[in-house]
């Protein structure tokens, strides 16, 4: 859903940063006289931890009730409900609608086995959307233990702790993740976040436990945890944790793309059946070759990394930060395999910080920051000390805790200019764009449910479970438990089809231009509406339709 705006977000982002910048810059020397963000640092959590809770979780729930979910959700409501129901890990709108009509198992679109484990309180729990909102939120929010922890810990000071556990709850990525609507991703950041605190602390039975449920949560998570084990083997000197964690990740990696997922799509021997493979597919056919091109092309591959859109994306992750990530390289080039995967994709999603394919890159920019920060403290400040840089009746303490609550102000900062939450300016400034996402909007309007959301709910209960619906992809959401699921104009085969022709957010579904679409979407209504030979008209509403397929029993 792409409208091009260059010169406005140009505008937008140049004044964001700038200022972002510049508070920064004004907090640093005011909290060197004065640490009272430091000082009151376990209130600020508390608030912070309240704010999250009563914005993120609120604000997904109200889009429940306003159709703001979009067949990403229902693709997962799919999933969870199918394996609920021993049907197996399919999803009918995948191959109806998503061009893998050939390939059954979602498994061999991205594996993710972790998915037995979640699902396993729907058994009980019936709710399955409010079940995976509040399920992703609390796994995101858990987040802030090991952050807590790990700060805490280095720097020997409770305060700072809190401070920065605060500080990834505005992170903006962050709170971009946990609205978007679901997928399994996200889950790597807690996982981890902890894989890294538990093998820091020498705790490698939960180390262990840790690390197999990350590269459990999605196929390339491996490729993360087999750098973090070069760290483990060469930084933290533990040659038996270090190999033993490459290892494992590589050949996972190779025997889920190799043997697992291509068994699940039918035996190709190809990379085609991957999700992603065709934003990656003029570096290759399978990961070997895609290696080797980045190999043997260096100029493309750099020509290509600074495109300067992807330039400031990549600001976005590092600036809430305060850049204090570059100071702890080692824990930084953890990330670089997913970054690198995620920034030379043709996808603006894989490398756009209001999405969630850099999940496994958070917890080690994170850890990064912090760590970097103690190196300041350690290193950097005695140095330019001696160097006559700095003067020596700088205190190192004062120093160290401005750096620190600079940090949280520049997240603050951040999701002013660039966040989703009631702090930021897109939430109350209509006219603030800060992406091409036309299902990303964060305007505080997009949350409140109106008489014609009512009206669209009374639809839904007329639509037997065993009918196969086409519907457009705001309604699939309250769907997933119908036979078949399609993304209308796609209605081959539909029992019943679903339009609102009020609602904003038109058809995004293979071999339809959304662009053409919104432009003039009645030449896709007409499909159904003038073949009163074939749909009968069940119901009508401000604007809402229902057909029923005449010969459908």
């Amino acid at each position: 859903m792409i409208e091009q705006h260059t010169s406005s977000f140009f505008l937008i982002y140049t004044m964001g940063i700038l200022s972002t910048l510049a508070i920064v810059a004004a907090f640093f020397f005011v909290f060197l006289k004065n640490a009272f963000l430091l000082n009151q640092a376990r209130l600020v959590f508390i608030c912070s931890l309240i704010f999250y809770f009563a914005g993120i979780l609120t604000f997904q729930l109200l889009k429940l009730h306003t159709f703001k979910y979009y067949g990403d959700f229902a693709i997962w409501l799919e999933l969870f409900s199918n394996i609920v129901d021993g049907r197996g890990i399919i999803s009918t709108l995948h191959q109806t609608s998503f061009g893998f009509g050939d390939t059954r198992n979602y498994l061999a679109l991205h594996f993710v086995p972790l998915i037995y484990i979640l699902v396993l309180p729907l058994h009980i729990f019936k709710n399955y959307p409010v079940y995976i909102i509040v399920l992703q939120t609390l796994i995101l929010a858990s987040s802030v233990i090991p952050i807590y922890l790990f700060s805490r810990d280095i720097f020997n000071n409770k305060k700072i702790g809190y401070l920065f556990a605060a500080s990834i709850l505005f992170f903006p990525t962050i709170q971009y993740i946990n609205l978007y609507d679901f997928e399994f991703l996200r889950i790597s950041i807690p996982l981890l976040l902890f894989s890294f605190y538990f093998v820091y602390k020498k705790k490698y039975i939960a180390y262990y436990i840790f690390f197999i449920l990350s590269i459990l949560v999605r196929e390339e998570v491996a490729l993360t945890t087999f750098l973090f084990g070069f760290y483990i083997l060469f930084v933290m000197k533990e040659k038996r944790i270090g190999i033993s964690t490459s290892a494992i990740s590589m050949v996972y990696f190779l025997v889920v793309f190799k043997i697992i997922m291509p068994y699940f799509a039918g035996n190709s021997n190809s990379m085609h059946h991957h999700l992603a493979f065709g934003n990656f597919s003029y570096m290759g056919n399978t990961p070997s070759q895609i290696l080797l091109y980045i190999i043997s092309h260096p100029f493309t591959i750099i020509s290509n990394l600074f495109d300067k859109i992807k330039i400031a994306n990549f600001l976005m992750y590092v600036l809430p930060l305060s850049f204090a990530s570059f100071f702890s390289p080692s824990i930084l080039l953890i990330s670089a395999a997913n970054l690198l995967l995620n920034f030379l994709s043709v996808s603006i999603s894989h490398y756009s910080y209001i999405l969630y394919y850099l999940s496994p890159s958070i917890p080690f920019l994170f850890l990064s920051a912090i760590n970097g920060v103690k190196n300041i403290g350690d290193r950097w400040i005695p140095f330019l000390k001696h160097k006559k840089i700095l003067p020596d009746k700088l205190d190192n303490n004062s120093l160290t805790y401005s750096l620190v609550s600079c940090i949280f102000i520049a997240c603050v900062s951040s999701n002013i200019f660039f966040g989703p939450s009631p702090l930021s300016i897109q939430f109350w400034n209509h006219g603030y764009k800060l992406a091409p996402y036309k299902t990303h909007n964060f305007h505080y309007s997009q949350y409140i449910p109106t008489e014609h959301h009512k009206k669209a709910f009374s639809f839904l209960p007329l639509i037997p479970d065993n009918a196969s619906v086409s519907a457009e992809h705001f309604f699939l959401p309250y769907l997933y438990m119908k036979k078949t699921l399609m993304v209308f104009p796609i209605f081959e085969g539909a029992d019943y089809v679903l339009i609102d022709k009020k609602h904003p957010i038109k058809f995004g579904t293979i071999g339809i231009d959304p662009i053409a679409a919104r432009k003039n979407p009645q030449q896709f209504y007409d499909l159904v509406e003038k073949h009163t030979d074939s749909w009968e008209l069940i119901k009508k509403e401000d604007g809402i339709f229902l057909y029923k397929k005449r010969q459908w029993n």
